[in-house]
């Protein structure tokens, strides 16, 4: 396959992207049916009265006027979201719920993790999820290039305690399209806005956007990855896997996007060199994400976080 060809597969990959983004999330949908059973299990009261009744199973009160119950109203239709996990929580129970359903409605219309951790602790899925990202890091540093070995080793700095940099490093390759020979490691003070989020991260602790984690997994495992791989490590992780019907909270399609590319990756790239996989991916992401940022499309930019200004 040619490069234009490529480029024109990867640019149409986009705009369909953006054009499906624009289709009512299928998330939203499935909280209207929830919505529309609650009503059905109540007797079928108006709209207006069953967003009172939730509020009061969500808050123990009835609500005093009418702008308490706007917020309900929001997000059974998709206008907002709660603001956090417990409110979330609280409108899951409030509609009844079933178990399975309160966890779509977490990893599915919330698009979030099913479980926070807010400090290490010896809880078996914990240990099991960190047990997995050790690995993964593990994997991550063996197939650290030899000349970047070589300028970390002569900084004095072991290879382990360099890990945010290496990854802060790598990740702006995606956008700078340097080759590994060619990459001055620089001093870690350059990294150094990444340093509590990506502690935090590492230790799985607090909330973790989903297309945080996909980002991780994607630049720890390059170039061995595929879509099965990914998507078996996301639910490893407590998180939906991909589906192309799947949508973030702002209705955009960042799985179909990921599915689509990694497909074309498979095509391209199945049976050749590892440093030639790394540098179609490497090539290809930069036109895409070209096309994301010209677009405004910065929900759909999986390999690019902001502390990555800092070194712009």
């Amino acid at each position: 396959m040619g490069v234009n060809d490529t480029e024109k597969r990867i640019l149409a990959l986009a705009e369909e992207c953006i054009r499906l983004g624009k289709q009512e999330r299928p998330e939203k949908q499935w909280i209207g049916r929830m919505y529309e059973r609650f009503r059905a299990a109540n007797g079928m009261p108006g709209k207006a009265e069953t967003d009172g009744l939730i509020f009061r199973k969500m808050y123990g009160n009835a609500p005093e006027k009418a702008s308490d119950t706007l917020k309900i109203r929001y997000w059974r239709t998709g206008r907002h979201l709660p603001g956090s996990r417990e409110q979330c929580m609280a409108f899951g129970r409030a509609l009844e719920l079933s178990a399975d359903e309160t966890q779509y409605l977490i990893q599915g219309y919330y698009d979030r993790c099913d479980r926070v951790f807010e400090t290490e602790e010896p809880d078996a899925v914990y240990l099991e999820r960190i047990r997995l990202l050790g690995q993964l890091k593990q994997e991550y540093l063996d197939k650290v290039h030899p000349v970047i070995r070589l300028q970390i080793y002569q900084a004095g700095t072991e290879l382990e305690q360099s890990l945010r940099h290496l990854y802060y490093t790598d990740a702006s390759r995606y956008f700078s399209f340097r080759e590994p020979e060619k990459i001055e490691i620089g001093r870690h003070i350059t990294s150094i806005n990444y340093l509590s989020e990506f502690g935090r991260q590492m230790k799985l602790l607090g909330e973790i956007p989903r297309r945080t984690m996909i980002r991780h997994l994607l630049l720890f495992g390059m170039p061995f990855i595929n879509r099965r791989l990914i998507s078996c490590r996301l639910e490893h992780f407590g998180y939906l896997p991909l589906s192309p019907d799947h949508t973030q909270v702002d209705g955009s399609r960042l799985d179909w996007l990921l599915l689509g590319f990694l497909e074309l990756y498979e095509e391209c790239c199945t049976g050749k060199d590892p440093e030639d996989c790394d540098r179609w991916f490497r090539e290809a992401y930069g036109i895409l994400d070209q096309c994301l940022e010209k677009r405004g499309k910065q929900s759909l930019r999986f390999l690019y976080f902001k502390s990555l200004r800092g070194g712009e």
